[in-house]
């Protein structure tokens, strides 16, 4: 009888722990349903909303924190006869995941009184990074100015930013949208010029991590910048592929999502659309995928709510290899 009992009760817990575990998993994503093999919109009204989505979503290591920049919208634009985007308050939202569920989108404590942008986590997670315009300079400046800062983690809470001047050099009429990390620390990120025109040319670019210093920065070859722009780069953990977005012949709209898969050899294959499960007619561009490397997020351009995040499964990263 006893152990009968025992095992009745190791049962119950079981059943208990697996329970836990499934709807822990179920909430790992605001308790979306799971994508199939076609993309879908993220979290409609509680990370896509009617505001402009303008970065990739940015997650801890451990995947229970999740950064996200955007643009807000005046709604009121067509009687104003203004720009729907109110560009100087572009801010990094946050949200976590605390008891098995996900904290409501607040906004990032070191963005609050300021304009915040390109979330991006150091390759350890102990740092995080972002962008802001500097205040006080002409509005009419084309790019604006803008600083990078640093944060360091100390225990579980942020210190204090701390501008960062040595990773990306931001010149006079150029400046930068995207970076990301290898686990090794090397960088990969996009670069942009005005021309004398006006127009825009974008290129992604790879600086080397070594000896504790990173090695000057080097567009990248093997097709990846082809086109008119290449930009918002995202390096895999092990820098066994990359996916970016780019406008160039033979897209779907204007800006599909492109990867590249690095050989044996150390080398880049030649750049792969990621197919009309991914694209569409619309801008796709900011990718990123989740640290459990299960589904690829990335943000569309949408003609009612300016851009949406997105997700589909991550299985087609290794079909595309397949059959490359």
């Amino acid at each position: 009888m006893r152990i009968n009992f025992l095992l009745f009760l190791m049962t119950i817990i079981f059943i208990g722990c697996e329970e836990s575990s499934e709807e822990l998993k179920n909430n790992m994503y605001f308790n979306q349903q799971p994508p199939g093999d076609t993309a879908v919109v993220f979290a409609p009204g509680i990370i896509s909303t009617i505001n402009h989505e303008h970065s990739r979503i940015t997650f801890s290591k451990d995947g229970l924190e999740m950064y996200w920049a955007v643009i807000l919208v005046d709604t009121n634009y067509k009687t104003t006869g203004s720009s729907p985007f109110l560009l100087d308050e572009q801010n990094i939202w946050q949200s976590k995941l605390v008891n098995g569920k996900w904290t409501d989108p607040a906004l990032f404590e070191f963005t609050k009184n300021s304009s915040g942008s390109s979330p991006a986590f150091s390759a350890d997670g102990n740092a995080f990074f972002y962008r802001s315009l500097i205040p006080g300079v002409d509005p009419n400046i084309t790019p604006k100015p803008s600083q990078l800062w640093k944060v360091t983690r100390t225990d579980e809470h942020w210190g204090k930013p701390v501008k960062e001047n040595s990773l990306i050099t931001i010149e006079e009429k150029k400046t930068f949208m995207s970076f990301c990390f290898a686990d090794n620390g090397n960088l990969y990120f996009d670069y942009g010029t005005i021309d004398e025109t006006g127009e825009w040319w974008w290129y992604v670019y790879f600086s080397e991590y070594k000896d504790g210093k990173y090695s000057e920065p080097v567009k990248m070859g093997n097709g990846i910048n082809d086109g008119e722009a290449s930009w918002c780069p995202w390096i895999s953990p092990d820098e066994s592929y990359i996916i970016y977005s780019s406008h160039r012949e033979g897209e779907f709209g204007r800006g599909d999502l492109y990867i590249n898969f690095k050989g044996d050899d150390g080398t880049w294959s030649e750049p792969i659309n990621m197919g009309s499960s991914v694209n569409s007619g619309m801008q796709e561009r900011f990718p990123s995928v989740a640290p459990d490397g299960q589904y690829l997020f990335f943000a569309r351009n949408m003609p009612d709510t300016y851009s949406d995040i997105f997700w589909i499964d991550a299985k087609i990263i290794d079909e595309l290899k397949s059959k490359q």
